[in-house]
C-alpha cells in the first residue's frame, strides 16, 4: 500500500474525538429546522405549520410558541388541533405587546416548538433582545424548533439586499445561526406567482399595505434578485454539508488552510459593509477571517458616536464568526501589514471612502499605502457609495476639549506679550517669536491641539501688532516680517499638532500601561494568596478599581449551585431587583455566556455578568455594576479586559481548588497509611498477649487434671500478666486518642518536680530492678502549676523506655535543672542509642526505633509510650525531644515545662 494513501493516525484520532463530542452535544441539544424564503408571502409559515402537523401525526409533542398568520385564512386553518402556548404580555410605553413566553416554553418542555419570524426583535424587558437567542436557549434545553426567516434578514447579506431594494432591514440574524441549523427547507415560488398572490391579498390583506409593497419591495426585479440570493445561499449551505461528509469519508478537507482573510475597519459607516463582504468571502473560500482596528492617537479624538461605531462594528464581526483584534500603533498601514505577515494572512480587505482628489495627493489613503507595501498579499479595496453616511471621525479642530481649556490660549498670549514688551527695544522680533512658540508647545502638552492652535493664531496677531513696525497696527511693511509671520503660523501649527499627537500617544501608552500593571498586580497578588474566599476578595478589589464599578462574585459549590462570596457596593442600589440580578447571574453561569448590562441577554439588568471560565469548566460568575448610574454599557475594550481578568481569576480559583484537593488527598493518604500502621501494630501487639492467654487457658481447660498445682499457678500468673499488658495497651491507645483530639482537660496544681520524679521511680521500680538509677536534681527548683498525674506518667514512660531498650546492668540517669524560662528534665541511658534520623520519628505511634533489650517473656511497651509523652508535654506548653548522649553513648530524652505557668495562674 502506498504510504501517501494511508490515513494519518493522529488525524483519525482527532476526528473520532471531535465526532464523539459533537454526537454528545447533538444528543442533548434540540434540532433546528429553518424554513427559508426569498421574501414574505412565499409560504414559509404555511410550510412550517404543515410540517408541525405531520410531526404531531407521528406522535411528537408539538406546541405553537408564536405564529404570525397575518390574517391569511389558509394559514389560520392549520392552527386547529395544535397546542398553543400563552403569550408573554409586556407593556411598553403604554402599549400591550404580546411576545413569545420563553419561560413557559422551558417549563412546558415539549419535543417540538413552532416559532415564526426568527429575526424578530423582542420587546424591551424580555430576556433576550432577539428571538433567535430565545431559539438558541430552547435548543440548549433539548427542545427542537421549527422557525422561518427571509434572505434579507441574514446579517452577511444585509447590505446586498439594501443595495438591491433600497431598504435597510434592521432585524438581522447572525449567519452562524443559519449555518448551524440541522435542516434548511427552501420555500420557493416563481416571482410571477408571488406577485399574483400579492394582488389577490394573500400576502398583505390591507389595501394600503398591498399597494405600498407593490410600489417598493415587491418589484419583479427585486424579487428575482432576492430569489437568486436565497437559492445561492441554500446552495452554499448544501456545499458546506457536502464538505462535512467528504471529511468524514476521508476525502477532501472541507476547510481550506491556504487562505486567511484580514479586514481593516474604522469608525466610518463603510466598516459594517467591509465586515459583511469579508464574511461572504470567508464563507465562499472556507477560510478563517480576522477583523482589526488600529487604536492610535486619532481614536482619542473621535466623537463618542465614532467610538461607539467602532464598538458596534467589532461586535457585529464577533456575531458573524470573526476573530477581532484591537492593535496599538500610529502607522496604520505598517501595523496592519506587520500583523498580516505575522499571522500568514493571504487577503486583506480595506475600505476607501470618497475624498477630494487633492487630499488623496497630499496625504494619500490607507488603501494605497497597504497596496504599495503588500507584496504577495492580495488586497481588496471596497469603496463607499453615495448613500453611505458621513464618516464618523473628528475634524481637524474637534479635539473633545472642554471650552475652559481654550481660555488658556489668550492667557498665555497675554502673559508672553507682557513679558516681551519691555524687551522690545533689545530683542529682535524673530527671537520674540521663539518665546511664543515655547508657550504654544506648553499648551499643546497640557491642553491638546485645539488650545495650541488658537494660541498660534493669537500669538501671530500679537507679534504683528506689538513687535512689527509700525507698532499697534496689523500692517506689514517689511518683507522679512511677512516671512517671520508666516513661519510663526506654520511652525506653531506643526509643533502644536505634533505635540498634541505626542500627548495623545502618551495618554494611550499610559492607558495600556495601566491595564498591563493592573493585570500584573492582580496576577501577583492572586499568586501570593490562598483560599477561595481570599482569592475572590483580591480579584474583586482589583476589578473594582480598574473598571470603577461595584463587583459581585458567586462561586459554585459542589452541587453546582451559586453561592455569594463578594457583594460589596458603593452605589445606591435603589431600583435594583436583587432576585432578577441573581437570575441573570445564574443564566450566565448555566449558559457560559456574558449576560446583563450592554449584552444581548437581559440587557435591562443593571450589572454585567461574566462567567469565570477555567480549564475544567465554569467555576463561578463575576458581576460589575458601574458606579456612574448613567453608564448604559461597557466598551468593547473594557469588556475584553474584564473577560481577561475573569479568566485570571478562574485560573487562580481552579488552582486553589486543586491545592485543596491535593491537600485532602495527602491527608487521606496519610490517614490511610496511619490506619494501616495502627492496624498492623495493634494486631501484632494484641496477638501476642492474646495468644499467651488463649494458650494458657486452653491448657488449664484441657489438661487441668493432669498438671501440677505449681504449673497451674504459673499459667494463671501468665494469664494475669498478659491481661494486664492488654489493659495497659488499650489505656495507652485511649490516652493517645484523647491527647490528639484535645479532649484532655488538665487538672493543674502546684507541684515540686522532685516529688514527681520520686513517685515515678517508685512506680517504675519493678522495671528498673536490673538497672542502676542515678538522680541529679538542682536545688531550689520552683513550684510548677501542672497536672501531676500526667507529668508523672511522662516520667514513668521515659524510665520504662530506658529500661526496655538498654541491657541489664546499664545506668539510667535523671537530671532536673532550670534553663529560664523553663525547667528541663533529662532522662539518659548508656544503651545503644538512637539511629541517626530517627530522633523525630521515635515519638510517632507504634514506631520502634531501637531493638528491645528486655529478657524474653518480660512485658514490653506497645510503641505508644513516647507518643503519650509528646501529647502530655505539648498540652502543658512544653517541648520534648530525643538525641544521643554526647558522652558515653546512649539515648537522651529532654522535656521542658514552662515556669510561667506558676506566675500567670
Amino acid at each position: 500500500m502506498n504510504d501517501e494513501s494511508r490515513p494519518d493516525p493522529d488525524e483519525l484520532l482527532s476526528r473520532i474525538s471531535a465526532e464523539e463530542k459533537q454526537a454528545q452535544r447533538q444528543s442533548a441539544r434540540g434540532k433546528l429546522k429553518i424554513f427559508f424564503g426569498a421574501c414574505a408571502g412565499v409560504g414559509k409559515t404555511y410550510a412550517m405549520l404543515s410540517a408541525g402537523r405531520q410531526a404531531k401525526a407521528d406522535g411528537i409533542d408539538v406546541v405553537i410558541g408564536l405564529v404570525e398568520t397575518h390574517g391569511r385564512e389558509e394559514t389560520m386553518k392549520l392552527l386547529d388541533g395544535l397546542a398553543l402556548l400563552p403569550h408573554n404580555e409586556i407593556v411598553h410605553r403604554g402599549t400591550l405587546i404580546k411576545e413569545f413566553d420563553l419561560d413557559a416554553a422551558l417549563a412546558r418542555k415539549p419535543q417540538l416548538i413552532l416559532l415564526d419570524e426568527l429575526a424578530h426583535s423582542n420587546a424591551p424587558g424580555s430576556r433576550h433582545p432577539k428571538r433567535w437567542q430565545d431559539v438558541d436557549e430552547l435548543l440548549d434545553a433539548g427542545i427542537s424548533v421549527y422557525t422561518t426567516i427571509n434572505v434579507q434578514h441574514l446579517e452577511s447579506l444585509n447590505d446586498v439586499v439594501a443595495r438591491i431594494t433600497g431598504i435597510w432591514v434592521k432585524e438581522t440574524v447572525p449567519d452562524a445561526v443559519f449555518d448551524k441549523a440541522d435542516e434548511i427547507s427552501l420555500v420557493d415560488i416563481p416571482s410571477e406567482e408571488l406577485l399574483k398572490r400579492l394582488q389577490e391579498g394573500k400576502v398583505y390583506i390591507a389595501p394600503e399595505a398591498k399597494k405600498r409593497a407593490a410600489q417598493n419591495f415587491f418589484k419583479k426585479s427585486n424579487l428575482i434578485a432576492l430569489r437568486e440570493l436565497a437559492l445561492r445561499r441554500t446552495a452554499e449551505r448544501v456545499d458546506a454539508l457536502m464538505d462535512v461528509y467528504k471529511t468524514k469519508d476521508g476525502g477532501a478537507q472541507g476547510f481550506s488552510g491556504a487562505d486567511r482573510i484580514l479586514v481593516c475597519i474604522g469608525p466610518d459607516a463603510l466598516s459594517p459593509k467591509l465586515v459583511r463582504s469579508a464574511k461572504r468571502m470567508a464563507g465562499g473560500l472556507k477560510a478563517p477571517w480576522t477583523v482589526v482596528y488600529i487604536e492610535n492617537d486619532r481614536h482619542y479624538r473621535l466623537s463618542k458616536e465614532g467610538q461607539d461605531s467602532v464598538d458596534r462594528t467589532l461586535r457585529l464581526a464577533e456575531r458573524m464568526g470573526a476573530k477581532t483584534e484591537v492593535l496599538q500603533g500610529n502607522q496604520a498601514s505598517e501595523d496592519i501589514l506587520a500583523y498580516a505577515r505575522g499571522h500568514s494572512i493571504t487577503k486583506i480587505i480595506v475600505g476607501k471612502t470618497p475624498k477630494p482628489r487633492w487630499r488623496e495627493i497630499v496625504s494619500g489613503t490607507l488603501a494605497d499605502k497597504i497596496i504599495r507595501g503588500s507584496g504577495d498579499i492580495d488586497v481588496y479595496v471596497i469603496t463607499g457609495e453615495a448613500e453611505d453616511r458621513t464618516v464618523l471621525k473628528s475634524s481637524f479642530w474637534s479635539t473633545q476639549t472642554p471650552w475652559q481649556y481654550y481660555l488658556s490660549a489668550p492667557v498665555m498670549t497675554f502673559f508672553c506679550s507682557l513679558v516681551l514688551l519691555p524687551l522690545r527695544p533689545i530683542l529682535d522680533p524673530v527671537n520674540m517669536v521663539l518665546i511664543y512658540i515655547i508657550g504654544i508647545v506648553g499648551l499643546a502638552l497640557r491642553y491638546g491641539r485645539g488650545p495650541s492652535l488658537l494660541a498660534t493664531l493669537l500669538s501671530a496677531m500679537c507679534v504683528n501688532y506689538l513687535f512689527f513696525v509700525p507698532y499697534y497696527t496689523f500692517k506689514l511693511e517689511d518683507e522679512q516680517h511677512f516671512i517671520t509671520f508666516f513661519v510663526l503660523l506654520v511652525t506653531g501649527i506643526v509643533i502644536g499638532t505634533q505635540t498634541s499627537r505626542l500627548r495623545l500617544q502618551a495618554i494611550s501608552a499610559r492607558k495600556r500601561e495601566k491595564d498591563t500593571s493592573s493585570l500584573f498586580a492582580m496576577s501577583r497578588e492572586l499568586s501570593a494568596s490562598r483560599g477561595k474566599i481570599t482569592l475572590s476578595q483580591v480579584a474583586s478589589q482589583h476589578i473594582s478599581e480598574v473598571l470603577d464599578s461595584d463587583v459581585f462574585l458567586w462561586l459554585a459549590d459542589r452541587g453546582g449551585e451559586l453561592q455569594t462570596v463578594v457583594a460589596e457596593t458603593e452605589r445606591d442600589n435603589k431600583g435594583v431587583d436583587p432576585v432578577r440580578e441573581e437570575s441573570v447571574a445564574r443564566w450566565a453561569f448555566t449558559h457560559k455566556q456574558n449576560a446583563g448590562l450592554g449584552t444581548d441577554t437581559l440587557p435591562s439588568a443593571k450589572t454585567l455578568y461574566v462567567p469565570l471560565k477555567g480549564l475544567d469548566g465554569v467555576v463561578g460568575v463575576i458581576g460589575v455594576m458601574p458606579h456612574d448610574p448613567d453608564v448604559t454599557s461597557y466598551t468593547t475594550e473594557q469588556t475584553s479586559l474584564l473577560e481577561t481578568l475573569a479568566t485570571i481569576t478562574a485560573s487562580a480559583l481552579e488552582r486553589a481548588q486543586a491545592a485543596e484537593m491535593m491537600e485532602k488527598t495527602i491527608v487521606e493518604a496519610e490517614s490511610e497509611k496511619l490506619r494501616n500502621i495502627l492496624l498492623s501494630s495493634v494486631s501484632h501487639d494484641l496477638r501476642t498477649p492474646l495468644a499467651a492467654i488463649t494458650g494458657s487457658a486452653s491448657t488449664l481447660l484441657i489438661e487441668g487434671d493432669k498438671i501440677s498445682e505449681e504449673y497451674k499457678k504459673e499459667l494463671l500468673r501468665s494469664i494475669h500478666e498478659e491481661a494486664a499488658r492488654l489493659a495497659k495497651m488499650v489505656t495507652n491507645l485511649l490516652d493517645v486518642s484523647s491527647l490528639e483530639s484535645g479532649s484532655v482537660k488538665l487538672n493543674k496544681e502546684l507541684y515540686f518536680i522532685e516529688e514527681l520524679i520520686g513517685s515515678a521511680l517508685m512506680r517504675a521500680e519493678q522495671k528498673l530492678t536490673r538497672h542502676q538509677v542515678l538522680t541529679n536534681i538542682e536545688h531550689g527548683l520552683p513550684l510548677l502549676r501542672i497536672d501531676g498525674l500526667l507529668i508523672e506518667q511522662v516520667l514513668i514512660n521515659l524510665l520504662e523506655n530506658a529500661a526496655e531498650y538498654t541491657p541489664i546492668g546499664s545506668t539510667v540517669t535523671i537530671l532536673a535543672t532550670t534553663v529560664k524560662p523553663d525547667i528541663h528534665v533529662i532522662v539518659t541511658d548508656n544503651g545503644p542509642g538512637i539511629k541517626p534520623g530517627d530522633e523525630e520519628r521515635i515519638f510517632d505511634k507504634f514506631y520502634n526505633a531501637r531493638q528491645p533489650q528486655t529478657p524474653a517473656g518480660e512485658q514490653k511497651s506497645g510503641g505508644l509510650g513516647l507518643a503519650i509523652c509528646r501529647g502530655i508535654i505539648h498540652a502543658h506548653g512544653g517541648k520534648i525531644w530525643a538525641q544521643n548522649a554526647p558522652e558515653g553513648g546512649g539515648a537522651m530524652f529532654t522535656f521542658t515545662l514552662p515556669i510561667r505557668n506558676t506566675e500567670s495562674e
